[in-house]
């Protein structure tokens, strides 16, 4: 058996640009679009149902939020990987069962899909009930708290099977590494009506934030439609079927668990912090994280692509006999990401002032400070991530994820009890800080490169600079 020969390093930096050139640009277009909506729909409700001093019916509607993407993030989201990972594996064997394996697969993930998302309908419907139900018996005081919360809630299940079909038909472009197509039916098509939707219902009608969930309902179910439409082309043009019987529904079952473990626990955690907020503090709390974590968060939809595109780049200079152009790769992907996250803190903080009265959370910028330090150690997680799954450490990361969202949901409740929302601000930039640390670790073990420096100058600066930042706030500078 004849081994291949290491890639020169010409031959690395070649493929690196064509990963950089052909994806790079869509997928940043891809999360500033989807990120930006985002932010618009935050800004609308805030704006529209939330009041100086009120801001309860904000902090319904992101609790409410949070729950359906939790629930969409531990399960459709792993059959959606599962498809993609099937497709790539297929067009990379490449021979005669390329179609056919595609077909399966493809198949196999829409009914997937659906059946996940009518399940999750009905236990959406039911669930509520049942937690209040016991509530009432156990802890009578919480029970006072959901019950007003449970119509909406089952409201709110009627986005589940359009979710479900839209991250698993979305998966399948993802797949073909079409990422112009995921742009075109997430960040576009999807995006769109959702804050169409919300612009309709809150500026136009002046419905009440039940209204608002229900148009969320109707605008899902419109997006899954056309971007089923979109898929329909996309297979009809590449003359790809999709398949009805064998379907490897077990297979996609076994990938499911296997790539949901080192993968689910990082975009939960963001979901994590709305939930304790608003379990331990009430809606006003989880406004106010809702709203601060959300600004603070934008600078993952500047950073985030690098990441992306660092998870083949980092699979192909592992192909390569010379590792220094694995060290230069790596160091100025972290300077850079760093560089983008630094200037952000600089530049939202010095406007946060009008932007907390604009969104009607006066007073909380000392909050917003302390998430602005967790966002830009969120960027690293984003940044070593992918270098080391694509390095073989899916076990050492999956630990690191589930204890830091464990950490986050066992600290993060009493620290709200006992110092408000600023209280689970710490916790996460604590959490986030140390998981820095431990991944650079990773990396080093993994890559051999080592980012220590790197790493404790820019946490150092951060650190500095929100510390100085908070006094400031605390009015003691």
């Amino acid at each position: 058996m004849t081994t291949a020969a290491p890639l020169t390093i010409a031959e690395v930096r070649r493929r690196l640009w064509e990963l950089a050139h052909g994806n790079l640009a869509a997928i940043f277009t891809a999360q500033v679009v989807s990120g930006l909506a985002s932010l618009a729909v935050m800004v609308m409700i805030n704006r529209v149902y939330a009041r100086p001093g009120d801001t309860a019916d904000a902090g319904r509607l992101a609790a409410i939020n949070s729950i359906v993407m939790t629930v969409i993030l531990l399960t459709a989201v792993g059959v959606a990987q599962s498809v993609t990972l099937r497709i790539s594996r297929a067009r990379a064997a490449g021979g005669e069962g390329e179609s056919a394996e595609i077909a399966r697969s493809v198949g196999a993930g829409l009914i997937l899909g659906g059946g996940i998302g009518a399940v999750l309908l009905v236990l959406g419907v039911v669930v509520p009930l049942v937690v209040l139900w016991a509530a009432r018996i156990g802890w009578p005081a919480w029970a006072a708290t959901i019950e007003g919360h449970v119509a909406a809630l089952q409201l709110a299940a009627l986005w589940f099977p359009s979710w479900s079909m839209i991250v698993v038909m979305v998966a399948v472009f993802d797949g073909f590494q079409r990422m112009r197509w995921s742009l075109l039916a997430e960040g576009i098509t999807f995006q769109s009506l959702r804050l169409g939707a919300a612009a309709l219902v809150m500026l136009v009608a002046g419905w009440a934030w039940m209204g608002l969930i229900g148009a969320w309902a109707v605008a899902s179910a419109v997006a899954a439609l056309l971007i089923g439409l979109q898929l329909w082309i996309f297979l009809k043009r590449r003359k790809q079927p999709v398949a009805r019987t064998g379907l490897p529904l077990g297979g996609i079952g076994r990938d499911w668990f296997f790539m949901f473990l080192p993968t689910a626990a990082s975009p939960v955690t963001t979901q994590a912090g709305v939930l304790v907020a608003w379990a331990a503090g009430g809606d006003a709390a989880s406004a106010t994280f809702w709203v601060t974590w959300s600004l603070a968060l934008l600078v993952t939809a500047l950073c985030g692509p690098v990441g992306r595109v660092l998870f083949p780049a980092v699979a192909n200079l592992r192909a390569s006999s010379d590792k220094t152009e694995m060290a230069r790769v790596l160091r100025r992907a972290f300077w850079g990401v760093s560089a983008v996250g630094l200037l952000f803190v600089l530049i939202v903080n010095a406007s946060k002032g009008l932007v907390l009265v604009y969104l009607h959370q006066e007073g909380q910028g000392a909050v917003f400070t302390v998430l602005l330090a967790a966002g830009f150690f969120e960027i690293s997680r984003m940044l070593f991530n992918p270098v080391l799954l694509a390095s073989g450490m899916e076990r050492p990361l999956t630990v690191v994820e589930w204890i830091s969202l464990a950490a986050i949901v066992l600290a993060g409740y009493p620290a709200v009890v006992a110092w408000g929302v600023i209280g689970l601000a710490g916790v996460f930039v604590a959490v986030l800080l140390v998981g820095t640390l431990v991944r650079v670790a990773l990396v080093a073990r993994a890559t051999g490169v080592g980012l220590w420096r790197e790493t404790l100058v820019t946490t150092a600066v951060v650190l500095a600079v929100m510390t100085m930042l908070l006094m400031c706030d605390l009015g003691r500078l």
